[in-house]
């Protein structure tokens, strides 16, 4: 039984396929995020996050499962390009904020491990471990080998939600909130935290040859070539993922601008 969807080098077909390790992934995301958003709720945070939440585990759940999964895992790089969108830049700043007062007050009981925690999601750090994953999961070698593998291909998807949630740790969450983390720097950060991608993306669109084997060696699919979809590939990760990072930017400006730049993150907990 194949748990994960890998590249399996069959041609594509419209039979709907199963995959038991997505549920259980997708299950337990959804438990722990409803365990959090109660919490999140019982703490002042808003109905409409909350719905946002759960909007991001439908989303997960939609991406990794059949038909995405299989496309994106063997035969369309623009299917790959749509997850990662989707699991390191939609997914995690809605699922972080409907569960960011829970998550704050955890991390500053976490004891000894606090210090882990909050050198992972110290902003620099947090920008710094985001573009490794960013850039060791678009390597051409990288993807060719692990893709075929149901271990690998999990490993790469897993590696872009983890991946999401530090990089927009420090924006949504923050506990407990840094003096000098104001909202333009916030903003500065999301900027220069992203430009990584935004450049594996360019590559894919002006690139006139296919970047990775196991996309232009995939069983033929109908409606583009192996080079047009590289290229709608990267221009799926360039528009959709700026109009994320440059919407949100948008917003907190216009909530600094307005005032209320101590909204965009929960109190801070005492420290110890």
């Amino acid at each position: 039984m194949q748990w994960w969807c890998s590249a399996s080098g069959k041609p594509w077909t419209w039979a709907p396929q199963y995959y038991p390790g997505v549920w259980l992934m997708v299950a337990v995301l959804a438990v722990a995020f409803h365990a959090l958003s109660r919490r999140g709720r019982a703490m002042g945070e808003s109905r409409g996050a909350f719905w946002g939440g759960w909007v991001a585990v439908g989303l997960v759940w939609q991406v990794l499962d059949w038909p995405i999964g299989p496309l994106a895992a063997g035969y369309l790089a623009s299917a790959h390009a749509l997850q990662f969108v989707v699991l390191a830049l939609v997914a995690p700043p809605l699922l972080l904020l409907a569960t960011r007062r829970p998550l704050a007050a955890s991390v500053a009981a976490l004891g000894r491990a606090r210090a882990v925690a909050m050198l992972v999601t110290q902003p620099i750090i947090a920008g710094v471990l985001f573009n490794v994953v960013a850039i060791a999961t678009h390597v051409p070698a990288v993807v060719d080998a692990l893709m075929p593998t149901q271990v690998g291909a999990f490993t790469i998807d897993v590696l872009w939600l983890l991946g999401g949630l530090v990089l927009w740790w420090p924006i949504m969450v923050e506990a407990p909130r840094r003096s000098w983390f104001s909202a333009p720097v916030r903003m500065l950060y999301l900027f220069l935290a992203t430009l990584v991608h935004t450049g594996i993306a360019m590559v894919m669109l002006v690139r006139d040859f296919p970047m990775y084997g196991i996309y232009e060696l995939a069983p033929p699919w109908p409606a583009w070539s192996p080079l047009e979809d590289q290229h709608l590939a990267g221009g799926v990760m360039e528009l959709a993922g700026a109009a994320v990072v440059f919407g949100i930017i948008t917003v907190m400006f216009f909530r600094w601008s307005g005032g209320v730049e101590g909204d965009a993150a929960p109190p801070a907990p005492p420290r110890d």
